[in-house]
């Protein structure tokens, strides 16, 4: 039964208590005033966006522009690379015997090597007398300094006019890219593929920058497969690239069931999550996700477009989160709820980009606006939020990204500087009373290490870090399945905080295939908070947690991931409950479609 104002009264001196109460313990689970979206996971589309981003439910994570998924190892090559037509074989004619007085040799046209990687070539036949063949030789080795470095379509020609001038010319042509034909497209802009190809087509033209390229188109989710060759263009030295693609299907779906949300809200939750990418034929994506509590303690609808705006990958993106609570759980019916809307645009611009390594950077804005709610009635829980519970945040966000690949493992590292301003009447107090004016850094840094064929190590850590009294919903959270296992979700928030945790995948069983569909996951979590000194927010106490444990994952069928772990907290809390997920136990049940 819902309370209203006009069937319940509170003395001034009993809100006071509430307020004191609910500020502390509740606020860590209501705060879709302080969202609580989560971490990825992945589907067709990058695996559905990796599963819109493990249906958004940490906090931490969802404060990063654009995240990225878990980085992977680099494949062992097995693509068809792109390779030359080797010339057909040449039999020595009279003429070739023939002697030349050679007093220097020039090479022309060249605009990648020197006299350095030429002279211990060409210098032995300077001053001195050589047949037409040596030069001919000369020749063939310089084109097969072009060739051995990737240049699979420059060569040297021999310039017969200079024979017998005393200075003989040897002239390069150096490859050119002269057109990229592309065959099988249906819905994309073939300039997608073309601009992204012409990256790698720099003349001279690179085997190695053009199967870079084409191993970017190959894991891009536009595509089921890419395949390429190369054939003679209309002059010496001209080439054209065929890319034969096989698009992948634009639309993209998952349904999901877990207990990956706060107990006070319904820690059971039923989620959707659907994707649709190229809605204009430009390689954009749209995609949308909806849970909602078993209890109906919460529903959460967050969709996001992203369009490509260069060849590099450049993206700019639009983000929306609407987010509604009510307190489902205690015997005390005190109907507190809230809601939360968030607005982000987004621009991330890689500067390297290759199948090994990506370096970008990004910018953004997110609006932010809560309110929470005694009955019917806006009411501000904890020291922040106004009188009517409304709290307003206006963040400009600058990050930077880094990953790196190899065949034994990957790095990411995150870096993102928050910078809270007062726009869009953001929250405003006197110091030292949280608003929305404030800095803080929050870095992450992940490894996963390939092991054997049958046992990798994924290893985390977070950290943020701020001088100035925080809202809660720019707070640091632990505890639950995507932060430290063993303890409820969210069930620590403060200012500042770390969390580390390392997790060692063990594959059981493999299918037909080759893929893993079970495998064994020990792990270690651990993680801390506080507050700036003179935040007047009182922490609980226990702010240390640290928990051991074991997940397991199967795949029965293709397309659905079960996934149970079970948390032993190696520090019990003073204020543990009674949900699951304070018995350390999580599951998640995902099918793709």
């Amino acid at each position: 039964m819902r309370w209203c104002p006009t069937s319940r009264n509170y003395s001034r001196a009993q809100l006071g208590i509430v307020r004191y109460v609910f500020s502390v313990s509740i606020l860590l689970g209501i705060t879709g005033i302080a969202p609580s979206y989560a971490t990825p996971m992945p589907t067709s589309q990058q695996q559905l966006e990796n599963r819109i981003i493990a249906q958004r439910s940490n906090r931490n994570e969802d404060r990063f522009p654009q995240p990225s998924p878990l980085p992977s190892p680099a494949p062992q090559e097995s693509e068809t690379p792109v390779t030359p037509t080797p010339p057909p074989p040449t039999t020595p004619s009279d003429s070739d015997k023939k002697t030349v007085e050679v007093k220097i040799i020039k090479v022309e046209g060249s605009t990648i090597f020197d006299e350095k990687q030429f002279n211990p070539i060409i210098q032995p036949l300077q001053g001195r007398s050589v047949t037409i063949a040596d030069l001919g030789e000369v020749t063939d080795k310089i084109t097969q300094l072009y060739l051995d470095g990737g240049y699979i379509t420059s060569r040297a020609i021999l310039v017969e006019e200079t024979l017998f001038n005393g200075t003989v010319e040897i002239q390069i042509i150096e490859g050119q890219l002269e057109a990229v034909e592309v065959e099988g497209t249906k819905r994309l802009n073939p300039n997608y593929i073309r601009s992204r190809i012409k990256l790698g087509g720099s003349t001279p033209l690179s085997t190695a920058k053009l199967e870079n390229q084409l191993r970017l188109l190959r894991i891009d989710p536009h595509f089921e497969n890419v395949e390429a060759s190369l054939k003679s263009g209309s002059g010496i030295g001209q080439s054209i690239l065929v890319v034969r693609v096989l698009e992948a299907k634009p639309f993209s779906g998952s349904f999901s069931v877990d207990n990956y949300s706060p107990p006070s809200v319904g820690s059971e939750r039923l989620g959707l999550n659907l994707g649709y990418q190229n809605l204009t034929g430009h390689g954009d994506q749209l995609f949308l996700s909806y849970h909602r509590t078993a209890q109906g303690g919460k529903d959460e609808f967050d969709m996001f477009y992203r369009i490509p705006v260069n060849a590099m990958n450049g993206t700019v993106q639009l983000r929306t989160v609407w987010e509604r609570n009510d307190v489902v759980q205690g015997d005390e019916d005190l109907d507190i709820n809230g809601n939360t809307e968030l607005y982000e645009i987004s621009y991330r611009q890689p500067l390297i980009r290759n199948p090994l390594r990506e370096f970008a950077l990004s910018l953004g804005f997110t609006y932010q606006n809560g309110q929470t709610f005694l009955g019917d009635t806006g009411f501000g829980f904890g020291i922040g939020p106004n009188d009517d519970g409304i709290s307003t945040t206006s963040v400009f966000k600058f990050g930077k990204e880094y990953t790196s690949r190899d065949v034994s493992g990957a790095w990411a590292l995150r870096s993102l500087l928050n910078f809270g301003t007062g726009l869009f009447d953001a929250t405003t107090n006197k110091a030292p009373i949280p608003d929305g004016h404030f800095f803080s850094w929050l870095a992450q840094i992940q490894r996963v290490q390939v092991l054997s064929r049958n046992n990798f190590l994924i290893i985390q850590g977070n950290i943020q870090l701020t001088p100035d009294s925080l809202l809660s919903s720019q707070q640091f959270v632990i505890g639950g399945r995507q932060s430290v296992r063993g303890y409820r979700h969210n069930v620590r928030a403060g200012d500042n905080g770390f969390r580390f945790s390392i997790e060692d995948r063990i594959t059981l069983k493999r299918d037909e295939a080759g893929n893993a569909i079970f495998q064994l996951a020990p792990f270690f979590d651990v993680g801390k908070i506080w507050n700036v000194r003179d935040n007047p927010n009182t922490l609980l106490n226990q702010r240390f947690l640290v928990s051991l444990g074991v997940g397991f994952l199967w795949e029965p069928i293709p397309d659905l991931n079960i996934r149970f772990d079970y948390g032993y907290p190696i520090i019990d809390l003073d204020d543990r409950g009674t949900n699951a997920q304070d018995d350390g136990i999580y599951f998640n049940i995902n099918y793709g479609f």
